[in-house]
């Protein structure tokens, strides 16, 4: 057999992602050997890209809303208080950037007191506090 050259790797490894046949298969219509051939599967296999991307938020949507209005209503409450009280199973981190994506202030701690009155800058307008939308 030949030595082989980077076009026929390149087309090889491109009828394996295509699923043209087994390893063996392809090696033999390549004229390659199967062992010169499975390191390259190998590699491929290793650089395939891999999916990207971050977890989905845990409020989004109404439970953001609701998350807004709850701040609104307890203004004194602190980041655990309001995970209990919204009901969302997640961690005291998930409350604070879903409060920072809203611009709210919250209150870090029970032992301190707020030092400026709290509630949402960005849903003031946006959510009534009578529940509805404006």
């Amino acid at each position: 057999m030949s030595i082989a050259t980077a076009e026929i790797r390149r087309r090889a490894i491109d009828a394996y992602k295509m699923g043209k046949g087994s390893q063996a298969d392809i090696a033999s219509s390549y004229r390659v050997d199967l062992r010169t051939f499975q390191p390259w599967a190998l590699s491929f296999q290793r650089t395939a890209p891999r999916p990207h991307g971050h977890r989905q938020a845990l409020y989004s949507g109404k439970q953001l809303k609701a998350l807004a209005q709850l701040g609104g209503k307890h203004p004194d409450a602190t980041l655990e208080e309001l995970k209990n009280m919204s009901g969302v199973k997640g961690s005291i981190m998930a409350v604070q950037r879903a409060l920072n994506r809203l611009g709210c202030r919250y209150k870090r701690n029970a032992s301190r007191q707020r030092a400026r009155p709290g509630g949402c800058k960005s849903l003031e307008k946006a959510v009534d506090p009578r529940g509805g939308q404006t």
